[in-house]
């Protein structure tokens, strides 16, 4: 059976909810008009969040300030599944900022869509892409090694 990794520490779901919120609305801004300074924006704030800085994360101050004035109660969660997904978010926003700068705009724009796909379904539905992945690629590693 496949689980979530656990680090023992604890985010708040609402905020990171209300985050995949934000992330997604940039993510369709990006698809209807693609420009470097949206990527770029996405990448700083998932590198920063990936490298445990959030003080430095404009999305995950807005994310509280939204949470607070819509008085979402907090739920805390353990973190390993969030941060996992986080670092695959990290990936995706990286290769389209490599594709963009490269001139493959389309190909930047699918990526983003993958993207927004995983942001949108964490926020309407609190479902993880990132911790299935983690699941797969646990079986996987158990089924090869």
């Amino acid at each position: 059976m496949g689980s979530c990794p656990v680090i023992f520490k604890k985010v708040d779901q609402n905020v990171i909810r209300v985050m995949a919120g934000l992330v997604s609305a940039i993510a369709v801004i990006f698809i209807v008009s693609p420009q470097l300074w949206l990527l770029t924006l996405l990448l700083y704030d998932f590198l920063v969040r990936s490298l445990d800085y959030k003080k430095a994360s404009p999305l995950f101050h807005i994310a509280k300030i939204i949470a607070k004035m819509l008085r979402l109660k907090k739920i805390e969660i353990d973190a390993g599944p969030k941060e996992f997904a986080l670092k695959i978010g990290v990936v995706f926003v990286l290769i389209s900022f490599i594709m963009f700068i490269l001139g493959e705009s389309m190909a930047a724009v699918l990526v983003i869509a993958l993207l927004l796909v995983c942001a949108f379904l964490e926020l309407t539905f609190n479902y993880c892409i990132g911790c299935q992945m983690y699941k797969l690629l646990k079986k996987l590693t158990k089924l090869f090694f």
